[in-house]
């Protein structure tokens, strides 16, 4: 078998091993997300749980409620407690949304690998081994040597280019949704002003709420999608070369933006302003992720093509 045909193959079973080891990562990788949610899931149950019950306190008589409803501190007090309560709500049904579409994923990656019979790569790969070793042999030694090591730079530049193209794909996925959850949310903000400028009335009101449910939608589409971003950016972390380093930290910097504050403040038409400044920032720092990658991608090509070349002045020779 001619050493281009014997490459070919064992690419195509690297590619396939390199994806059965992507997605064991990514099966521990989400099953510690999914973890961290459910502590998310447990401590904002139990904050609310303790809210309810000082909002019972309150409603409840006491001479020292008999004192805050004659000084007015009654209703800034039951007011406070309230949003708070309503943030932890809206945190809670957000981490609960995220575990089941994380539970989701990691079912998705469980059943791919299945499909994945690693034993047979590993001994298909021994026996193009064997054959690649018969075929060096009866070569020149040091020519022999180089295009070895030309072949194994290029199978990994070729699966460096496959992952970023993935990882492309994924932060253009979470820019539509951040641009969807911004636009609702200068929905929810104009019928908010409406609201509180123009009386608005009921139907007004409705409208204004109907926009907040719709927000709340949008911004956890947008989560998710940057989640399922930040989990590629690191397989091309990990798929990093001498040859072709990827730098980390301005790749997955961006996913600490994971709208805590968001669903802490856009509910209130003063602070909906607010929510979209943080989604403009983060649809900003995808952005430049995005042309980061594009431009890792765009060097990867070129170096392809060099590799390419120097194997085809060995085979020319």
């Amino acid at each position: 078998m001619e050493w281009k045909q014997l490459q070919t193959e064992q690419e195509k079973i690297h590619a396939q091993l390199r994806k059965a080891s992507r997605l064991n990562e990514q099966n521990q990788l989400i099953d510690g997300q999914i973890k961290h949610t459910q502590q998310e899931i447990d401590t904002h149950t139990a904050a609310l749980h303790q809210i309810r019950s000082k909002l019972d306190k309150l409603d409840g008589f006491s001479f020292m409620n008999m004192i805050r409803t004659w000084t007015g501190q009654q209703d800034e007090l039951r007011a406070e407690k309230i949003d708070k309560a309503a943030v932890l709500e809206l945190k809670l049904n957000e981490a609960k949304k995220m575990q089941n579409d994380l539970a989701e994923d990691n079912v998705q990656v469980m059943n791919q690998l299945a499909q994945i019979d690693e034993n047979a790569l590993q001994q298909s790969l021994q026996q193009v081994y064997l054959k690649k070793k018969k075929y060096l042999q009866i070569h020149d030694a040091a020519q022999a040597e180089r295009l070895e090591h030309l072949a194994h730079e290029e199978m990994l530049t070729k699966q460096l280019i496959r992952e970023i193209k993935e990882a492309e794909e994924a932060g253009e996925v979470a820019l539509t949704r951040l641009g969807q959850a911004a636009a609702s949310l200068h929905s929810a903000n104009g019928y908010s002003t409406w609201d509180t400028f123009f009386g608005g009335g009921l139907i007004a009101t409705h409208l204004k709420h109907d926009a907040l449910d719709q927000s709340e939608n949008y911004l956890h589409s947008a989560q998710i999608a940057l989640q399922r971003f930040h989990n590629e950016l690191l397989d091309v972390h990990e798929m990093s070369t001498k040859s072709m380093h990827i730098e980390t930290d301005g790749f997955v910097k961006f996913a600490d933006y994971f709208f805590d504050d968001i669903f802490s403040a856009w509910s209130v038409h003063s602070k909906i302003s607010t929510a979209r400044e943080q989604v403009s920032r983060v649809q900003d720092d995808v952005h430049n992720t995005i042309w980061r990658l594009q431009d890792k991608h765009n060097k990867a090509v070129n170096y392809l093509q060099s590799l390419e070349k120097e194997k085809e002045l060995i085979f020319n020779d």
